[in-house]
């Protein structure tokens, strides 16, 4: 929000039609992270081949970011390809794991084509068989499309199973009304919540923080205060891998006489 009708370091950092994005990473993963013996390797092979579902599953992880022995060899290529079959098939034998995955790579379109609609269908399969991560994915999927009224209600269906990292995502929509009535209160509820939450990622609570911060920033749901704003900014980037706290500090610093 702008005050005296200028811009601040919040409208310099945060897309008011997309504000979700501004606390979104991109997050790179080794390759060859898993590790096992050839012994057990042979064993999981023989399992997948069997039909085994969490075994078809595990196997089409290493599929995607390789595999070495315990001597560091490798002995499971990536293969994006073999990925999705191995990923797929576990999914159509019921691993709700494997359903959730190819869900999200559907709906990104990773790996495979794009197709939301099947990645809907994947994601709900996976929720009603107690996965229930599938929840904030399906609440992504349909904001992807622009539906963000069945977005804020699986948000708000994910809290209701503990997700800590969908309290996030709640409070965002309630804080710029997206999908539902604009409720800063209820939004400052929901970061204050997740802060404390026990089922949320370390990223998450720094975004919780984050938020919170533009909230006493912006005096919006809470009495504005710019010295609470700036501790909470700092702790979300105490570790300095928060790309928007670090950005709004910077321009706060820039701000002042």
């Amino acid at each position: 929000m702008a005050r005296n009708g200028s811009s601040t370091p919040i409208d310099k950092v945060i897309n008011a039609r997309s504000p979700w994005t501004a606390t979104q990473r991109n997050w790179a993963f080794p390759q060859n992270a898993y590790q096992m013996s050839n012994a057990d390797w042979q064993a999981l092979l023989a399992r997948a081949k069997q039909g085994d579902p969490e075994a078809e599953w595990e196997f089409s992880e290493c599929f995607s970011d390789g595999c070495k022995n315990l001597r560091g060899q490798i002995i499971v290529r990536r293969s994006p390809t073999k990925y999705a079959q191995w990923l797929r098939r576990a999914a159509m034998h019921g691993s709700p794991a494997a359903q959730n995955i190819l869900g999200v790579l559907l709906s990104n379109g990773d790996v495979v084509r794009k197709n939301v609609p099947q990645a809907l269908y994947w994601l709900n399969r996976a929720f009603r068989a107690g996965d229930y991560c599938a929840a904030q994915n399906i609440a992504i999927t349909y904001r992807q499309t622009g539906d963000l009224k069945s977005a804020f209600n699986w948000f708000r269906k994910s809290t209701q199973t503990g997700d800590g990292d969908a309290l996030v995502q709640l409070g965002i929509h309630y804080y710029w009304g997206k999908g539902t009535r604009k409720n800063p209160k209820a939004a400052v509820s929901c970061f204050r919540r997740a802060a404390k939450s026990q089922n949320i990622c370390e990223a998450g609570k720094d975004d919780a923080s984050f938020w919170l911060g533009v909230a006493y920033f912006q005096g919006q749901g809470v009495k504005p205060s710019t010295a609470k704003a700036r501790k909470l900014f700092e702790r979300a980037n105490i570790d300095n891998d928060h790309p928007a706290a670090r950005k709004v500090l910077f321009l706060l610093e820039l701000s002042e006489p």
